[in-house]
């Protein structure tokens, strides 16, 4: 079954459609929550995470747009924000309400602010790569997919990979720079 037929029977609210698309999807889920929360909690987490992504998706299935061909950006969206925001709320949980008062009062807004306007602008200009480098980028820096697998999907050599990335750091630092938002050196 494609995903279309996947997507129609989710909104209708067929459980044997996320039942297949868990099949379809689980191990690439389960690899985007790894690669991002490894480092900081158990395979039994990581697995919890992965069940809260197609929780969230069942939940939310009236929000995908039905025009969509096919919902692996949109899994391994949810994916990398459910991952991010298990992450965060471990590294909060033993914060105090003086803590986080005192947290947000030391300048953390204001870096806050820039941080969130520096990545707009960085989406930005990630857009405005040609492709192949702008699908690279994305690939490894927003799905956290390795190299070797860009490559693959890719059907290219994992060294024009890593030129590629390189190339394109300088580019999206380049367009920042005209921006004025980053200071050469």
């Amino acid at each position: 079954m494609g995903d279309k037929s996947l997507i129609r029977g989710i909104k209708k609210g067929e459980q044997k459609s996320l039942e297949m698309l868990i099949d379809k999807y689980y191990n690439y889920v389960f690899t985007i929550v790894y690669n991002i929360t490894a480092d900081f909690i158990e395979i039994e987490d990581i697995e919890e995470i992965c069940a809260d992504v197609f929780i969230s998706l069942w939940n939310n299935a009236h929000k995908i747009d039905p025009t969509y061909k096919e919902l692996k950006p949109y899994i391994a969206a949810i994916a990398r924000n459910v991952a991010k925001n298990r992450l965060k709320a471990i590294k909060n949980m033993n914060l105090s309400l003086d803590e986080e008062i005192i947290f947000i009062g030391n300048n953390e807004v204001e870096k806050k602010v820039l941080n969130d306007e520096l990545s707009q602008i960085l989406n930005e200009c990630v857009s405005n790569l040609e492709e192949p480098d702008k699908e690279i980028i994305i690939r490894y820096y927003f799905f956290y997919e390795k190299v070797k697998d860009i490559a693959e999907e890719l059907n290219i050599n994992e060294s024009t990979v890593k030129t590629k990335l390189f190339r394109s750091r300088e580019k999206l630092k380049n367009m920042v720079i005209e921006r004025g938002l980053y200071g050469e050196g």
